[in-house]
């Protein structure tokens, strides 16, 4: 009689197929993760690759957000403290009206005058990270110098925009003229050294003349105030979005990734189950010899 080995074959395909269900459900419980390779499901795996692809576009959107909230920020607290000043501007003016001020306290408020431009220089000539927040377009150029004997605008008029969610964008730079000027024939610097010379000299029309360009820069000021709030708003609801997005995101990348843990335990438990019958399966068919085909 002839001995063959068919029953020996298949125990060990049978207990190939047992080790390699026991090791995936191993693997799912260890990782909490279903997919190991594309080949496990290429769907889901395509569709693993889209929303990776999703959420990394959603976060380069959130890092820009933030950096632009930052450049907001800076830009409303400068606001603030310009429309400050022009306001102690206007009421050191003020103070000039008549002709009860002496020589020596029209100086000394001509002085302070001064100094209020200079402040206000400084703070439209700020910079967040190495760029210019009122230059416009022209990011690396201080907003105004002093230059030949007349105040200069460097910028331009052209705001940087960057995308903060989709097709929405937001303004991180201002076009420092349009608060320092506007439309006015003189910009509020050479105002201001008409104000200090006329506080000086005891010029009332030039006294006058200077609070009144004063009013009109502290009204484009909070103008321009008003609309980085509505830059901010609009800010606040596209993170709103984009983290809404990023969630279903990832709540798509989980259904296809992530293991559901409970299936994984009692996968592992059947493969287990199955692991130890096709060994034993195997160990049995080990163990017949030629003797027992000849009975």
């Amino acid at each position: 009689m002839r001995v063959t080995f068919n029953n020996l074959n298949d125990g060990v395909a049978a207990l190939n197929v047992a080790a390699s269900a026991l090791d995936r459900a191993q693997d799912q419980l260890a990782t909490g993760r279903r997919l190991r390779a594309a080949s496990d499901d290429p769907a889901a795996a395509q569709r693993a690759v889209d929303s990776r692809a999703e959420i990394a576009t959603l976060d380069a959107y959130t890092r820009t957000a933030d950096s632009a909230e930052a450049r907001l920020t800076s830009i409303d607290a400068v606001l603030t403290g310009i429309i400050e000043r022009i306001t102690e501007a206007k009421v050191t003016a003020a103070g000039a009206r008549g002709d009860t001020a002496t020589t020596e306290a029209r100086e000394a408020m001509a002085d302070k005058i001064d100094g209020i431009r200079d402040a206000i220089l400084g703070a439209i000539n700020t910079s967040v990270g190495g760029t210019h927040l009122f230059s416009g377009g022209q990011a690396f150029a201080a907003a105004y110098v002093f230059t030949a004997g007349a105040w200069v605008y460097q910028g331009d008029s052209n705001a940087v925009a960057v995308a903060t969610a989709g097709n929405s964008t937001v303004a991180v730079s201002l076009d420092g003229q349009e608060i320092i000027q506007g439309a006015d024939a003189a910009d509020l610097f050479s105002e201001i050294d008409a104000l200090a010379a006329a506080v000086r000299s005891g010029d009332q029309a030039g006294i006058q003349a200077g609070i009144e360009s004063l009013d009109r820069a502290f009204n484009r000021t909070v103008r321009a105030q008003s609309q980085v709030g509505v830059h901010m708003n609009g800010l606040e609801e596209d993170q709103r979005q984009v983290t809404a997005l990023r969630l279903a995101s990832q709540k798509r990348l989980s259904k296809d990734e992530d293991a559901n843990l409970a299936k994984a335990a009692s996968d592992l438990s059947r493969a287990d189950t199955a692991y130890r019958a096709a060994l034993g399966a195997i160990s049995t068919a080990g163990r017949v010899s030629l003797m027992d085909y000849l009975r």
